[in-house]
Parts: structure tokens; sequence; C-alpha cells
């Protein structure tokens, strides 16, 4: 099988063996706008997915499923339809065969996950006693993603996203993820008069947080704060007892973890995924 993990500006993809992950060496990341044209965007994934079915004739492979993960608005059920304007515009409508065309026969299988199932679904995956009772993920980055699962079944909406979305979640006159992502964390250190360099982003805020600076560490503990209290009422209403954390803020979560874990309360156990992309592979292998 081919996996794909699709985002805003690369699709990495591997060749993997189903349920088990990626194949060691297989590796590849293509560079990709998702504000491009349609052309663009379709010779990007044509690009991807033909690389791999090279690797894998190469070995005597038999390509016969491409697994892919995506962020949403999509449509992960009926055909694979992309439904985001605010990324991917170009090919609105358009479903992911229609796009790939030819460079996959007829007969090969096409699944689907939003990018935070996926994510969930490695972790169930390489952690087994996560299969007990209900189970959260947040990621944290760019925007603040959520997915959760019982007894080891991810909850999904009829189209696939996730059941329960968090990030819209109304919260202190906007909604939660203006203060938890990438650009709170930003605004949160730039409001105490915080400072960085021209290219600078939230990697070199928790490098100085790390080195002593007070406003960077504020930065963190503030959007640890929001977090915990916007996402109190749904971690409780179902009943999450492990609430695991991934993506590249989450990759400073010991920045912010006391403000998460005495916000969230003692009902409900931490950890981090130190391994999203490994992850995210095994999830895709899964689907």
């Amino acid at each position: 099988m081919i996996l794909l993990d699709v985002g805003g500006t690369f699709v990495k993809s591997s060749l993997g063996i189903a349920g088990k992950g990626a194949v060691e060496g297989t590796f590849a990341s293509t560079p990709m706008s998702s504000d491009g044209s349609a052309e663009e965007i379709a010779v990007a994934f044509r690009a991807a997915v033909a690389g791999q079915m090279e690797r894998a004739a190469a070995c005597g492979a038999c390509i016969r499923t491409v697994s892919v993960v995506m962020p949403g608005p999509f449509d992960y059920k009926n055909g694979g339809i992309f439904l985001m304007k605010h990324k991917f515009a170009a090919v609105y409508g358009k479903t992911f065969r229609e796009i790939l065309g030819d460079v996959i026969a007829p007969e090969t299988r096409l699944v689907f996950a939003h990018d935070v199932n996926g994510a969930l679904a490695g972790a169930l995956m390489l952690r087994p006693e996560l299969k007990k009772g209900n189970v959260a993920m947040s990621t944290l980055g760019t925007g603040l993603g959520f997915a959760y699962a019982k007894d080891g079944v991810i909850q999904e909406s009829p189209m696939g996203s996730p059941a329960v979305d968090l990030w819209n979640a109304p919260y202190n006159g906007g909604i939660l993820e203006d203060f938890v992502s990438r650009r709170a964390i930003l605004r949160f250190f730039a409001e105490q008069g915080g400072v960085l360099a021209e290219g600078e982003d939230v990697k070199e805020v928790a490098d100085k947080a790390r080195e002593g600076d007070e406003k960077a560490l504020e930065a963190f503990r503030c959007a640890g704060r929001h977090y915990a209290a916007g996402a109190k009422d749904v971690v409780e209403r179902l009943q999450i007892g492990h609430l695991l954390f991934a993506g590249q803020i989450a990759k400073s979560f010991d920045l912010m973890e006391k403000e998460i874990v005495e916000g969230l309360g003692d009902n409900v156990e931490v950890s981090v995924v130190d391994d999203i992309q490994g992850t995210v592979l095994v999830g895709i292998a899964s689907l």
C-alpha cells in the first residue's frame, strides 16, 4: 500500500504494510502549495504517488491500496471529495481519484481519514492499552485538533471527520483556537512586550522560555490555561480518561503542562505523543 500524509505545504509519503506502518527507507516529501492552481496541486499528488509506485515496482510489490490522511473539511466516506475553501480551494468539489487520474489503476482502493483521526488511530495501534475506555487526542499547531475513541473505536461524523470539534468551541467572545494555537502564542508573547526577529516563530518563543525568558514562558502558560478552561467541559462530558497531545507545539508541552494538568483536574491522565510522524504513518496503514 501507499501511505499519504497531506499537509498544506508537503505531501509526505511512503510504502506501507497494512496494520504495521511505513516500510523503512521509502519515506519521501513532495512540495505542494495548497493555495496553488488545480493543476499544480494535481501534479504534486501525482508525483508523490508515482514516486512510491516506482519504489514498489522496483521491489516487486503490487499496490492495491492508497491510504490517505488530510485535514478537513473533506468527505472521507463518499469518494474522497475536497470541501476546503481556506486551502485546496482550486480543487473544491473534486474527488481524490479524479485528481490522481491514470497514475493509479481503476481498481486501486482509496481510503481516507481526517489527520487527527489518523494520528489517534496510530496511537491506539502502538499503545493497545489505550483501547480500553474513552481516549482523546489534541493536536497543537497552526490550529487546534481533537478526536476521541470509545474502547478503541474512533468516533466520527457521517463524512468521517472527528465527531466532536474543539477548535471552534465558543470561548472568551471568540473560539478556543483563537487562544490555543500558533497565532495565539505569538500574540500572547507580543502582548507582554516580547520581540522576535524576522522569520522567528513559536519554536524561538519556546527556546527563549527554556532560557528563562519570563515573557516567553508566560505565553505558553497562558495557552495552557486557556486550553484547560476551554476543553474541560468537553473532556468531562465525553468522560475522557486519557488525553494525548501531539503536533508541533506539543513538542513544547512541558512549558504548559502544569497549567493544563491542574486545569483539567485529576480524572484525566495526560501524555504526549513524541513521534507524531511515525504515529500518523502507523495510523494510515491501519485504515
